[in-house]
């Protein structure tokens, strides 16, 4: 009978260790709040900067910022620390901007996730279509105080060539 009870109670020991375990390697709830708190950060309205206080919470220090972009009709790659990408965001700018995410794929697997995110940017909130839309990667880790960015990649393509899927979510941001 103790042999019952024993082999019973490490099944079920068993089951909640795997348990756990497939929560974790499926836990994307972390990283989209990481990501959702990076474009609410971002955003600001005219005369106020971005959230960079938010901002370094969530960025691991020694991440790296990846961009590029059209420049005079030339692609344009730039890689900065994370620290210096912020400190180019402290400023109060004259124009608002503001991000509006519309796609966002998660990725995650124990301490480690990616995330593919489709953001249009406006300076007027109001205004129907975006100034430029923004195809972003980012990479996360879990530490010990939350998922942190360890890169970001930000792309802004021709504003002639459509970013696929984002047709009929135009405006509608996600949170």
């Amino acid at each position: 009978m103790r042999s019952r009870i024993r082999a019973s109670t490490g099944a079920a020991l068993l089951a909640a260790l795997f348990f756990a375990s497939a929560t974790r390697a499926a836990d994307t709830d972390g990283p989209e709040r990481t990501v959702s708190a990076l474009w609410r950060a971002m955003s600001h309205e005219a005369g106020v900067a971005a959230d960079v206080a938010t901002l370094r919470g969530i960025f691991h220090p020694d991440a790296v910022v990846f961009g590029s972009r059209l420049r005079k009709g030339q692609a344009s790659l730039r890689r900065s620390m994370a620290g210096d990408f912020l400190k180019a965001l402290e400023p109060v700018g004259e124009a608002g901007f503001h991000e509006c995410e519309i796609v966002r794929r998660v990725e995650a697997y124990d301490r480690f996730a990616t995330v593919y995110s489709v953001v249009e940017s406006r300076t007027d909130t109001s205004a129907k279509m975006p100034d430029f839309t923004g195809v972003n990667s980012l990479q996360l880790y879990r530490d010990d105080d939350g998922w942190k960015i360890v890169s970001l990649y930000y792309h802004v393509g021709p504003a002639d060539l459509p970013v696929p899927g984002t047709e009929v979510r135009t405006g509608n941001c996600l949170d």
